[in-house]
């Protein structure tokens, strides 16, 4: 049996600036549009990052 590695916790991050502090505005049948109040982007691309419980950014494991 092939055992998964533990997978840590995901953030969405903008990707203008990098910010982890973007917030969803509108959604449902549109799709889900974000906006960064760092950079004021506003748009449905977003970059889903996994990070560590520390909040490190997580490095996939070498096979």
């Amino acid at each position: 049996m092939r055992h998964r590695p533990k997978r840590g916790r995901r953030i969405l991050r903008c990707p203008n600036c990098g910010s982890p502090d973007i917030v969803p505005i509108a959604g449902m049948i549109i799709g889900q549009v974000y906006h960064c109040p760092k950079c004021d982007y506003q748009g449905s691309l977003v970059f889903e990052t996994e990070v560590n419980d520390d909040g490190s950014p997580r490095e996939e494991p070498v096979e």
